[in-house]
């Protein structure tokens, strides 16, 4: 009896070693396959993360950035006047009931967007552990140009005839151009861009890049006559 009772504590004695060598074993295998796939992982980071992610950026493909409803009353007069000399002095005078004034309420919806498949591996440069992110050029959609017809003042003079097509059809030119212009004095390109880094900024962050080392710019600062460039109109 004594003896198979020891028999049975050798055993249970080597059973149990037996289950700590395993499992001192299997840590082991764990541990090198662990490092063997975080060495993989750095070496894959290191050789293709920039490539990943200028993919992952590219896919986003067209993205409007910002947009901007603009409303402007275009104020037009036109009087007629007679000029001459008298006593070697110019003389320019206008004629009662001769004025015509119209106003010409104008809308235009803006659009700012970013074509983020234009981006390439070259645009998105490391330094350290810090990321620069250049985009491409933003481009501006005057998507819509309306004239509210029912909001138009007009005051002609007894003397005068009404505008006619042409004259309102160039007076409504005028209005446009002058939005365009309203347009390159508004922060429509700086909000593009913060719009666009908040979309590509987590995509980096996935990545394995701290947030606060991304940065998102353009090539180059946006002058107001360089924003004119930018716009193009739909109609």
């Amino acid at each position: 009896m004594r003896c198979d009772n020891l028999r049975k504590i050798i055993m249970n004695i080597i059973n149990k070693h037996t289950f700590a060598f395993f499992c001192i074993c299997q840590l082991c295998i764990a541990a090198a396959c662990g490092n063997h796939r975080a060495d993989k992982a750095e070496n894959i980071g290191e050789k293709d993360i920039m490539d990943v992610l200028a993919t992952n950026i590219s896919a986003c493909s067209r993205l409007y950035t910002a947009q901007y409803d603009v409303r402007k009353i275009l104020v037009y007069t036109d009087t007629t006047t007679i000029s001459g000399n008298f006593l070697n002095h110019h003389l320019k005078v206008a004629l009662p009931l001769s004025d015509r004034k119209i106003a010409i309420p104008i809308s235009a919806t803006a659009k700012a967007f970013i074509d983020l498949g234009k981006i390439k591996r070259e645009d998105i440069i490391r330094h350290g552990n810090r990321l620069e992110i250049i985009l491409p050029d933003p481009e501006i959609m005057l998507t819509s140009t309306t004239i509210d017809h029912k909001g138009v003042k007009l005051k002609v003079g007894l003397l005068r005839h009404d505008f006619t097509d042409e004259e309102l059809t160039s007076l409504q030119r005028k209005g446009r151009n002058e939005i365009v212009e309203s347009l390159s004095r508004t922060d429509i390109v700086t909000d593009a861009q913060q719009n666009a880094a908040r979309i590509i900024v987590p995509i980096a962050v996935q990545c394995g890049f701290e947030e606060t080392n991304v940065t998102v710019t353009f090539r180059k600062t946006f002058r107001p006559a360089d924003i004119k460039t930018l716009i193009r109109q739909l109609n």
